[in-house]
This record gives C-alpha cells, structure tokens and sequence, in this order.
C-alpha cells in the first residue's frame, strides 16, 4: 500500500492533472510491485488520459513509457558491488 499512497500524493499535486482513478492507482501498483514493466506500458497504451496531465505522476507515467517504447529502461542505477561473505566475517570480527 505504500507505493498507491505515494502515488496518490502524486496524483494529488498542484498543476493540470490527468484524471487517474483508484482502480487505476492499483492497477500500477500491482504492476510496479510485480515489476511487469511491459505490462504497464502496455496498460498506459490502453489508458493514454494517465499520460496527458502535467502533474507529477503523469511526468513520471510519461517518462517511463517513453523509455520503455525505446527499450531503455536504464534509469541509471547502479546494482551494489557483490560483498565477499569473507571479506564480511573479517570485517565482523572484533580485534583483541
């Protein structure tokens, strides 16, 4: 439920908003927990109103479909270095 209700934050701002639903709040949260991003590009193909306010939610709907119809959903993040589990029980250990 965290993520509808930051998202209903974002469909609450100031500016020219899409009209988005509840249902439709949920719909996205479901698909962003499942991280089905063809499905929610598909499901923003189907609902185009979600991508047509200026408000920040729409912005972000916009962006993310933008960058999926390109096939770049490289949103620069960067994966954490893999930790060494020896290099972790080294680190854990006290020095007497």
């Amino acid at each position: 439920m965290g993520i509808v209700t930051a998202l209903l934050f974002l469909a609450t701002t100031h500016g020219a908003r899409a009209e988005i639903t509840l249902e439709q709040l949920l719909v996205i949260d479901q698909l962003l927990s499942a991280n089905d991003t063809q499905a929610l590009r598909s499901y923003l193909e189907r609902n185009p109103e979600l991508l047509a306010g200026e408000d920040e939610l729409s912005v972000e709907l916009r962006n993310f479909y933008d960058a999926a119809s390109a096939g770049n959903l490289n949103f620069g993040y960067t994966a954490s270095p893999a930790v060494n589990a020896s290099d972790t029980a080294a680190d854990n250990e006290l020095t007497h």
